[in-house]
């Protein structure tokens, strides 16, 4: 009976250790295509909130906030049917030859999503500015303003 008991801490334990390591595999460096000029970006660091897209206020289910943590991590926070939810997200910036700034940012999302936009602050960097192109041929322009902390 012990060594039943033992056996199962022992497994127990190899899949802690095992769903502790799969994080690690989380691709921080640039996917193969996304270039070598790559940069990141220490102004962007911390919480953001999304409060504005295209230029009207969103709700409370529609925000959603970006946390980065530097060095290309980062977590994605968002509602879903008004349930919070997150997922693990790395980034990379790169120069731009956008009209309306000079970088843009790359985010591979852990669901598998990508989104390259074009960025810049104002207000003393505590205002962030995200620009990009639909399919159709929209610009999208959402603001998110720098935050405390994710309510969640």
């Amino acid at each position: 009976m012990i060594g039943l008991t033992l056996a199962c801490i022992a497994g127990g334990s190899a899949l802690l250790l095992n769903s502790c390591t799969d994080d690690d595999y989380w691709p921080y460096s640039p996917p193969p295509g996304w270039g070598s000029n790559y940069f990141y970006d220490t102004r962007l660091d911390g919480a953001w909130e999304l409060v504005q897209a295209n230029s009207s206020p969103v709700g409370k289910y529609d925000t959603n906030y970006l946390d980065f943590y530097g060095g290309g991590h980062g977590r994605y926070y968002y509602y879903r049917n008004s349930q919070p939810l997150s997922e693990d997200m790395a980034y990379y910036c790169q120069r731009s030859n956008s009209n309306t700034t000079n970088y843009q940012i790359n985010i591979q999302y852990e669901s598998g999503g990508a989104s390259t936009m074009a960025y810049w602050f104002t207000d003393s960097e505590n205002s962030l500015w995200l620009q990009w192109q639909t399919n159709g041929g929209q610009v999208v322009t959402y603001l998110y303003t720098r935050t405390g902390n994710v309510p969640w």
